[in-house]
């Protein structure tokens, strides 16, 4: 009996309730149900709660298409982060893409890519081998790391950028860049 005369787990009303291990009432026991329904509940939040935080990131991180990287920014003015792994002039070569894309657009690229490969769809001028995908104005940018590592495309560049410092229209950057890096034929000199 209790100081109140009553059994202990005994309402004054002669209802039983349920008692704790120290004497009070408890609606929460722990059971081995309940501990896995709480293990499962966490394990669920931390899985969406991941999720969410990767999706955040999503367009941060490049994704493989053949042998190529791509990855997607918000403008031309982003640099892709694959960036971050090469040099200054790489780097600077991809900062001079969005100023000169109506040039490179119709520049061939003699480093092979124009010609596609068994995993690499053909490029279609020198541009692609910086971005994939580009708007026709403003927006979005997918950037292709091809040009990272293919010296004849950072040189195809270099030259662009110089001969338009020089002044030279369209036509006669082409005609550069093909007298330049075009494959003599065999008979040509």
């Amino acid at each position: 009996m209790s100081q109140n005369g009553h059994q202990p787990g005994v309402s004054e009303n002669g209802s039983r309730s349920k008692l704790s291990k120290g004497g009070s009432e408890s609606s929460f026991r722990f059971t081995p149900r309940g501990i896995m329904y709480t293990l499962v509940f966490g394990f669920a939040l931390v899985t969406l709660l991941t999720a969410c935080g990767l999706a955040k990131e999503e367009g941060s991180h490049a994704e493989l298409h053949g042998s190529e990287h791509w990855q997607t920014t918000a403008s031309a003015d982003t640099l892709p982060g694959f960036l971050d792994e090469h040099t200054k002039l790489t780097k600077e070569l991809y900062a001079q893409v969005h100023s000169h894309a109506d040039i490179m657009s119709g520049m061939n690229c003699y480093c092979g890519c124009m010609q596609g490969t068994e995993i690499d769809d053909p490029h279609d001028s020198l541009l692609r081998c910086y971005w994939v995908e580009h708007p026709a104005d403003e927006g979005a940018v997918t950037w292709t790391d091809h040009s990272t590592g293919c010296g004849i495309c950072k040189m195809e560049m270099e030259e662009v950028i110089a001969l338009k410092k020089q002044g030279k229209n369209t036509d006669e950057i082409r005609e550069a860049i093909d007298a330049k890096f075009k494959p003599k034929t065999s008979g040509q000199t």
